[in-house]
């Protein structure tokens, strides 16, 4: 089959084996010549150049062919060998984790008509059963074109649009499998496609199982078909949704929650944010700035004011093929009023939740398991559409490898001018950007890290930080912790309104979430917390090459987060109560500022950013140098009862050094 052709690794510097098979045979072929000359002669073969030879003038013409059969041979072989320098990259790698021209040297077996028209058959049958799930065709296609949303950049090539580009995508995770395939060092098995969700408690499904939410519906629909030959595409599908969070800080971790290897990520923030678009393109530009930029982006929400945002970067360049999906608004209303034994049996059971009656979550803003199911559909068809049109390109351009190289639409860390203005949030850098000094169109984002401790996380756990400064324990995160472990050291815990609905979840089996929003909580007897921040992009150790070296020349500034939940009013103030050390300096109050309006949830501002003090100074650890920061509960009369200081992100801005 084509998929496990494509799945050997070439051999012999790229010779496949239909080749070696024939090299190997014209070898034999010279061997068997030889011995026939030495049966005829009892001797050593005769010289056909001779006179004194006694061979045959078939004999002499023979022997002659395969010398230049072999001499043929040889040369191509070392042609191949000259081709592929294993000493130098095969090209320059691109944003998209490819080298370029490198790919196409790779030689890749021909497509199998019948894994063509198999791939198309299942794929009609899809659709067909999307068709009887929502009404028929007329009606489920209006259902679709109300409920998810494509945007066309005008300026782009006609046969360049929206879902020609999702199409590309695929193509090049089979690009990147087949490049990866002539590294020894390669884990992959298949060609992989991934798509990860961020949001909250919509996209996790609460009210219902986790495995009901929409996500995992659209894996179940959409991973057969893109396992097919000829493509060949293992699907990914990770839900890192985490219930009752705003997009920031969540949108500085993106890599964290959703992978650096996302070819697709996800916004749904929308309950909390209003009509407006500020959070939204503060979230696309981080998403702009991961390693498979620019990735397929998807807004759960459908206000105008986003749509518009989505829209604008889109004609600028910047996103080849976001969606924008819906959900209950997508159905028509009549079906709905049906008898229940007359609704197509997507809408039946439409009222229902997918977990048992009682469940936490099952609110009237959540949807319901079969609104989840339609948009799982809907999102699959979408993707379906992708797939066809990749089949189409396989079959129809025997070079398509080169020409998704070419339009292959890596941002190399450029961003456009934003369209709103987040001067006054106090984060206008680490949000957006800053423009460059020779083109102020032309904008750039300095490299961000993070870390946090909520769940679920795929890197950059906050233990790796820590120094010291927090109390162990080994307790469940679900148990109440004593009121003796604060003191000494900061713990990591949980806060009540999330141990209360983690505890109610835990009564109906767990329901298979896995988000939880832990965070260290400290109050004055805590101590002081320290914490260590790399460095990490790749420079020259200053500290050993030049001794003591001022942070602010590698850092620009540091963010930290606490938990969003409202305590009261005397709870921890993160603005006021908490000292802050950062290099070996304190950091005055002047230098702590409150990030207004994106990091913000239920009204309430929840990261504050700390300026580096010019006389701050780096660290080092081995090989490594950092930035080493203390801080400390300042105001007495902070307790437990109240609400304790709580830290979940710490989020570095760094500068080029």
């Amino acid at each position: 089959m084509e998929m496990h052709r494509r799945s050997k690794a070439p051999s012999n510097n790229g010779i496949d084996n239909s080749t070696n098979s024939s090299g190997s045979s014209a070898k034999r072929n010279v061997g068997g010549s030889s011995s026939s000359l030495r049966s005829k002669h009892n001797s050593r073969p005769g010289n056909p150049y001779s006179a004194a030879s006694q061979t045959t003038t078939t004999d002499i013409i023979l022997f002659r062919s395969l010398q230049i059969l072999l001499v043929i041979t040889v040369c191509w072989f070392l042609s191949l060998i000259i081709s592929v320098d294993p000493t130098t990259p095969s090209g320059t790698p691109n944003g998209d984790g490819l080298r370029g021209s490198g790919s196409a040297s790779i030689i890749t077996p021909l497509l199998d008509p019948t894994n063509i028209a198999n791939a198309r058959d299942q794929i009609t049958k899809v659709r067909e059963e999307f068709y009887t799930r929502y009404g028929g065709k007329p009606e489920a296609l209006d259902m679709l074109k109300r409920g998810l949303r494509t945007f066309e950049n005008e300026k782009a090539e006609k046969d360049m649009g929206s879902v020609r580009s999702t199409a590309d995508r695929y193509l090049r995770s089979i690009l990147r499998f087949e490049e990866n395939q002539s590294s020894s060092l390669s884990a992959f098995q298949h060609a992989e496609f991934v798509m990860a969700f961020g949001g909250y408690s919509v996209t996790v499904g609460r009210g219902n199982h986790f495995e009901q939410s929409y996500p995992f519906i659209m894996e179940k629909i959409l991973a057969p078909i893109l396992a097919l030959p000829p493509l060949g595409v293992k699907l990914v599908v990770r839900n890192s949704a985490i219930g009752g969070i705003p997009s920031f800080p969540y949108g500085w971790c993106l890599p964290n929650f959703l992978g650096e290897d996302a070819d697709a990520v996800s916004w749904d923030y929308g309950m909390n944010e209003g009509n407006g678009a500020a959070g939204l393109e503060s979230y696309v530009r981080q998403a702009l700035m991961m390693p498979k930029s620019p990735p397929m982006f998807i807004l759960l929400d459908m206000k105008r004011p986003r749509l518009e945002l989505l829209q604008k970067y889109v004609n600028m360049g910047f996103l080849p093929d976001p969606v924008a999906l819906g959900g209950r608004d997508a159905v028509n209303k009549k079906l709905l009023q049906l008898p229940e034994t007359d609704k197509p049996p997507g809408l039946q059971k439409w009222d229902e939740w997918g977990a048992p009656k009682g469940s936490p979550g099952q609110s009237p803003w959540h949807p319901k398991k079969m609104e989840h199911e339609l948009m799982g559909w809907m999102m699959a068809m979408h993707m379906i559409d992708a797939v066809e049109v990749a089949l189409n390109v396989m079959e129809k351009d025997p070079n398509w490898r080169e020409k998704v190289l070419q339009q292959n639409p890596s941002l190399g860390g450029e961003l456009p001018a934003p369209v709103i203005d987040v001067a006054t949030s106090g984060a206008a850098s680490i949000l957006h950007g800053a423009p460059s000094t020779d083109d102020s169109s032309k904008w750039h984002m300095n490299h961000v890290s993070c870390r946090t401790s909520f769940l679920p996380n795929m890197f950059g756990n906050f233990d790796s930080i820590i120094e010291s400064g927090v109390t162990k324990d080994e307790e469940d995160m679900l148990q109440s912790r004593d009121d003796s472990l604060f003191n000494g050291g900061w713990v990591m815990d949980v806060g009540k309104v999330e141990r209360e609905t983690k505890v109610k979840v835990q009564k109906y089996g767990g329901l298979g979430y896995i988000d939880m929003k832990t965070a260290l909580y400290g109050i004055p007897s805590s101590g002081t917390l320290k914490l260590w921040l790399p460095y990490e992009l790749s420079a020259t150790n200053p500290v050993q090459s030049s001794g003591d070296l001022l942070a602010g020349i590698y850092f620009n500034s540091v963010v930290f987060c606490e938990v969003n939940e409202k305590r009261g009013n005397k709870e921890c103030n993160m603005l006021s109560d908490l000292a802050f050390e950062v290099g070996g300096a304190a950091v005055a109050k002047a230098g702590v500022t409150q990030i207004k309006g994106v990091a913000s949830y239920l009204k309430k501002d929840i990261c504050i950013r700390l300026d580096i003090p010019k006389d701050a100074k780096l660290s080092t650890k081995g090989n490594d140098f950092g930035l080493p920061v203390d801080i400390k509960v300042s105001r007495s009369d902070v307790s437990r009862e109240n609400g304790a200081c709580s830290i979940s992100h710490v989020i570095w801005e760094h500068n080029v050094g």
